[in-house]
């Protein structure tokens, strides 16, 4: 049976983006300066994906744009972000062309349900004080991804896991393998619970032989991006296989879109989140990162060179530092099995597979990924050229210190 044609979005001048060109893997990596579209064109992505959906959601919260195509865009993006959309601009998803305008209004297809679940960098608003925020609680103009991710932790901490005083570390959520390294490397063996004492669920950290748990706002910056981002891997993965969002077992969510993972975090925490990534694609869902991390690159760069000297689960649990236990092989192995995709997005506004990953590849911005790793080969040629200096120097001091004590 020949595999699938994989999914592929064309973005041509909306905003900074000149030409984005982007076919999708089961993990897509999407790297860049600030400011080059990355989030835009994810955000368009969700929009192709999920257009019914989200019409619908906003008629659910009483927000009506009758017909008017520039509301709706800001409602969606952001305020301001659709004056970017102009006569020049297009955009095909699989081959399909459409643009804003059109998107801006429900289709007629039946097809109702979520299907791409958006983790944005902004995740950290949704929980202002350790409570959770409703998509009702955000302004017009508050970009959609964020209101409706909010929404959903939301829905999670006040409902689903509203009986339930510890949320992590919890065994029923995820597995072991999953669960220590987040334990060790994030929130160092403390248990994150939810605090009514205050008669407002909120989110707190209670710390081994300590009374009282710590509020939200003393927890560190990366424990703060790290939770919600937490609670939205908990929504995906506390179901056997994917996430049910509709009527029936089909209709699941198939798209997980995490930006910026590694905020805040150590490289051992963000070796922690990749796990967890590996573990959506386990499970069959389609994701896409955008990052500024050198680390998820490693990893992908890693895996994909042990696929191509057919190493074996043994040589990615080794990697991440997993015991040799029936769950790490299966998540291991699933690794090797997946298709890796990287696309660098340039201040030109263009975007250029690098998915090789080559550091001998002629193109600088592949060679370098993207520049995640080139000042660390600017410093290392550095440090090689005043070494080789010095030597030379001392070379040159000793000639000089000879002749002179042969001149006497």
């Amino acid at each position: 049976m020949p595999k699938a044609k994989a999914p592929r979005l064309t973005v041509k001048r909306f905003g900074p983006i000149a030409q984005a060109d982007v076919a999708f893997g089961d993990l897509t990596v999407i790297i860049g300066p600030q400011a080059t579209g990355k989030s835009l064109f994810l955000q368009t992505l969700k929009l192709l994906v999920d257009r019914d959906q989200i019409h619908d959601m906003f008629a659910h919260h009483n927000m009506s744009f009758g017909g008017r195509e520039e509301a709706f865009l800001d409602a969606y993006f952001g305020r301001g972000i659709a004056s970017g959309w102009s006569r020049h601009s297009s955009m095909s998803f699989n081959g399909k062309a459409t643009t804003l305008g059109e998107l801006a209004r429900p289709s007629k297809s039946k097809t109702r349900y979520e299907r791409l679940f958006y983790i944005p960098a902004q995740r950290v608003m949704s929980l202002p004080g350790g409570v959770s925020q409703n998509f009702g609680t955000f302004n017009f103009g508050d970009p959609y991804a964020l209101r409706a991710f909010s929404d959903a932790v939301h829905n999670l901490i006040q409902n689903e896991f509203a009986a339930k005083g510890e949320l992590f570390p919890a065994p029923n959520r995820l597995n072991a393998v999953l669960r220590q390294p987040i334990s060790d490397q994030l929130f160092g063996h403390s248990s994150l619970v939810i605090d009514e004492s205050e008669f407002t669920k909120r989110l707190a950290l209670q710390v081994p032989g300590q009374k009282k748990a710590l509020s939200f706002l003393s927890w560190s910056a990366g424990q703060r991006e790290f939770t919600p981002m937490l609670m939205g891997l908990y929504w995906l993965c506390t179901v056997t296989q994917k996430r049910k969002s509709g009527s029936n077992a089909k209709e699941t969510i198939d798209w997980v879109v995490i930006e910026e993972p590694e905020m805040g975090l150590h490289p051992k925490g963000i070796q922690a989140v990749l796990l967890l990534v590996l573990e959506l694609m386990r499970r069959g869902y389609r994701v896409v990162v955008s990052t500024h991390s050198p680390v998820v690159l490693e990893m992908v760069w890693a895996l994909q060179e042990f696929k191509k000297l057919s190493a074996d689960e043994g040589n990615v649990r080794k990697l991440f530092e997993l015991a040799a236990v029936p769950y790490a092989k299966e998540l291991a192995g699933a690794a090797l099995a997946k298709d890796y995709r990287v696309y660098f997005f340039d201040r030109s506004g263009e975007s250029h597979d690098i998915s090789q990953l080559d550091p001998t590849a002629e193109h600088i911005d592949e060679a370098e990924w993207g520049g995640l790793v080139g000042f660390a080969s600017k410093v290392n040629a550095g440090i090689a050229q005043a070494v080789n200096e010095a030597d030379v120097k001392k070379r040159r001091s000793k000639k000089h210190v000879a002749a002179r004590t042969e001149g006497r």
